[in-house]
């Protein structure tokens, strides 16, 4: 075991981008590598959407987007601060709350704020790993040469775990690259059971279906870090949207007028502009406090991957709403179709399901468990083996 401690693991992956989902994986990922023993450590490089990214030549991304993607990512930034002055005093504490979560519980090396000090810099790590989240989605707005550890030494071991390409194909302009690039991989896991197939149809390589390193973690590893500030008797169902759906919140409100409860909703941005009587919006969330609400949560109702897997992790009844339009869910119903829960996703405006249906816990923990025992076997092999 002492060969173990003495390897050095440095990570790429999605962090400071004041998300909950990036933020936790981000966090889980190392701390899962430092409970096996080896030394991990975040490479800082900025993630194109951190407002202290800086564009270079080389920063481009690798591929021709269209005009409106193009419109989307110059707005979207101008929109997003739009928001938070409307709400500044809790944008301010959010902010602070995230600031202070990675701070406290990742180690992280020097920041590069472009590509190009990135592979200018003399890294020194024996291992290269790249994940989790959404690292080799096609559509990033930015070069994805980083994602794929192009800037790792040659002769370096490189590692992906729980990768995520968030899309069910590769547009065909970008396969040449994706193949090139994951053909240099010494070992590959990914997040979702689709990507399986798509590694294989690149590279010809077998890619392993692995868990999210959130899930890699125990509902008392995530209390650990968890804040303890909401006191409060209340039981309530949580609502958490990464995208807005209005049927998620009729649905709490229909399962919090059948359970006695009350509706509080944790807000993606620190501002909201739809206001209800009904729902206490939380707008100042961090890691840490996103974490204490899902573990005193009595029930969940949500449409995100990271908000379905932490209701499964703090063993939640809960329900994840998938839209009705033709939509990429495959993050949803792989991490459901792996544990038998599939019977938890509702389709948007449908009717209310009947609430007597409880999940039976045990059979889920018993299925995560094994699947968390060959997640951890895929990370020994690929860091300690040839």
């Amino acid at each position: 075991m002492a060969e173990n401690k003495a390897k050095k693991v440095g990570v790429v992956t999605i962090l400071k981008v004041n998300n909950y989902g990036a933020e936790l994986q981000a966090y889980a990922t190392q701390a899962v590598l430092k409970k096996l023993g080896w030394n991990a450590e975040i490479i800082d490089y900025l993630f194109y959407k951190n407002p202290d990214f800086k564009k270079t030549k080389m920063s481009k991304p690798l591929f021709p987007v269209g005009l409106l993607k193009k419109a989307k990512e110059y707005f979207y930034p101008l929109l997003a601060r739009l928001k938070s002055c409307r709400a500044s005093d809790a944008a301010q504490r959010r902010k602070k709350r995230f600031d202070s979560f990675y701070q406290l519980n990742t180690s992280l090396s020097s920041t590069y704020q472009t590509i190009d000090e990135l592979y200018g810099a003399r890294l020194d790590y024996d291992i290269y790993m790249v994940g989790s989240d959404q690292v080799w989605n096609p559509g990033i707005y930015s070069s994805l040469e980083p994602y794929f550890l192009t800037f790792a030494p040659k002769g370096k071991k490189r590692v992906s775990y729980a990768s995520s390409f968030g899309v069910s194909e590769i547009p065909a302009i970008a396969k040449p690259f994706y193949t090139k690039v994951l053909n240099d991989f010494d070992a590959i896991s990914v997040r979702e059971k689709n990507a399986v197939g798509m590694v294989e149809h690149l590279t010809g390589k077998k890619a392993q279906w692995v868990l999210d390193p959130t899930l890699l973690l125990n509902h008392t590893d995530w209390d650990a870090v968890a804040s303890k500030i909401y006191n409060g008797d209340d039981k309530y169902v949580l609502v958490y949207e990464l995208t807005p759906c209005p049927y998620i919140a009729e649905l709490a409100k229909h399962i919090a007028q059948e359970k006695n409860l009350k509706v509080v909703r944790i807000c993606k941005n620190a501002a909201r502009e739809d206001r209800d009587d009904m729902i206490e919006n939380i707008l100042d969330a961090g890691p840490a406090e996103f974490l204490e609400l899902f573990g005193k949560a009595s029930w969940v109702v949500t449409n995100s991957f990271h908000g379905t897997a932490f209701s499964i992790n703090f063993s939640k009844p809960f329900y994840t709403v998938i839209p009705n339009r033709k939509n990429n869910n495959s993050r949803q119903q792989s991490l459901l179709g792996m544990l038998e829960l599939e019977d938890r996703m509702i389709k948007e405006n449908s009717p209310y399901p009947l609430l007597n249906e409880m999940i039976d816990y045990s059979r889920v923990n018993k299925l995560l468990n094994e699947q968390r025992m060959l997640s951890y076997d895929f990370l020994k092999n690929a860091i300690d083996g040839e």
